[in-house]
């Protein structure tokens, strides 16, 4: 079964009436000041639509309770226009992507188009968490803006749960010819693409390096959607793993044997966890601030996605292993925070050395170290090779999503 199918097969107690709940809360926090720049309530009232399509929730409650977080998040917007006036916006937009000149355009824009605003304003993502804000200190009169209010949450709403409701017959079709979870993997690339669209063109705070990791960070995304496709599809990724683990019996030997479990015992996650905490003392000392909560968010974020996917998936670990070992097999825990750490630390001191030959040795040594981490746990059988390949996207995955993150918010603090 999916991870789809599992929450589309959850209690309906569990989706009906929580899912209400959460998606009304979503539809007011979005057109809140401020708030509304950050909580996607259309993305709510999508996903409301796809459980409409699958026959979870219903399209007339879902309607009724999305139109009207709308309509009352914009009178909350409203009266906290009336009250605070533009200075409020003035004082803590900027630490929000809210420039003065947008708070202008949506001023000029309230006074020549007050219809066009609040109603087209709530399906553009800046102007429609300040839009009813603006319409409150600019003195729009109530009932006016009541008007406008009602139309554009009940047309707000209509539309996003039909969007959601294609999406829904979309994924049916798309997901039969990619797979679910790569579809699932494009759907989410599309978000972080635009994510950092929106963060780059009004900020220009990534640099050109940032582009390459966004580009790693999709490609990682990719892999590990198709690990998971291949191995819970049953397709040729089984099959391989079969042939690997059958033929790794003809590599072995006493000394390499050795060997290996030498490094896989040596590197595990819970020794490079205690590692990275040494490594993250080190990283305070020298005062560096970014890559201290680099480390610091990437290894517990990696281990904490690792361990859960594992939960999620349950797939059980080759019978022919050389070292006692319990627990799921994907994806590799040893491939996923090896990846993280060796490239974190390639990351955090590779600009420090000055001569090439010792900078070249620094990088080889690290790529070959978790390149070993992951070899040895199918040498040893301890995992099939798609576990690893999948702990690798897992990991580089995650360790690039970190540095766009915090690249993000450390910019904001200097505003």
């Amino acid at each position: 079964m999916s991870l789809i199918d599992k929450i589309l097969n959850l209690p309906a107690p569990v989706l009906n009436p929580w899912g209400y709940w959460i998606i009304l809360l979503a539809s007011i926090l979005e057109a809140v000041p401020i708030f509304g720049l950050f909580i996607p309530g259309q993305v709510f009232v999508a996903i409301g639509g796809f459980l409409v399509k699958a026959g979870v929730i219903d399209i007339a409650p879902l309607i009724f309770v999305s139109s009207s977080g709308a309509i009352l998040g914009d009178l909350i917007g409203y009266f906290l226009g009336v009250k605070y006036g533009d200075s409020f916006v003035i004082k803590f937009g900027k630490y929000f992507f809210f420039k003065k000149e947008h708070l202008e355009n949506t001023k000029q824009l309230m006074n020549d188009h007050t219809g066009k605003t609040l109603i087209i304003g709530r399906f553009n993502s800046l102007t429609r968490a300040f839009a009813p804000f603006v319409a409150g200190f600019t003195k729009v009169p109530f009932l006016k803006f009541l008007t406008y209010n009602i139309t554009g949450g009940i047309i707000w709403a209509v539309s996003f749960v039909i969007i959601g409701y294609f999406f829904g017959k979309s994924y049916e079709v798309i997901s039969g010819y990619f797979g679910k979870y790569i579809f699932i993997g494009i759907v989410l690339s599309i978000l972080i693409i635009y994510l950092y669209r929106f963060v780059n063109k009004r900020k220009h705070i990534f640099a050109k390096y940032h582009t390459y990791t966004l580009i790693l960070n999709l490609f990682s995304l990719y892999i590990f959607s198709k690990m998971i496709e291949g191995v819970f599809g049953k397709d040729s990724v089984t099959k391989l793993d079969i042939w690997i683990n059958s033929k790794m019996p003809l590599l072995r030997n006493p000394f390499l044997n050795k060997i290996m479990i030498f490094v896989t015992n040596t590197l595990s996650p819970e020794n490079l966890f205690i590692l990275s905490v040494i490594f993250l003392g080190f990283l305070v000392y020298r005062k560096k601030q970014y890559y201290s909560l680099l480390l610091l968010f990437s290894m517990s974020g990696g281990l904490l996605f690792e361990l859960l996917t594992k939960l999620v998936f349950h797939r059980i670990r080759p019978e022919n292993t050389l070292v006692s070992i319990s627990g799921y097999s994907f994806p590799s825990g040893h491939a996923t925070m090896g990846i993280i750490f060796f490239s974190l630390s390639l990351y955090s001191f590779k600009d420090d050395i000055e001569r090439k030959i010792l900078k070249y040795f620094f990088i080889c040594i690290n790529i070959i170290l978790f390149l070993l981490v992951g070899f040895s746990r199918i040498y040893l059988n301890a995992h099939w090779f798609s576990d690893v390949i999948a702990g690798f996207s897992l990991g580089i995955f995650w360790l690039t999503f970190m540095i766009l993150v915090l690249k993000t918010i450390i910019s904001l603090r200097k505003v």
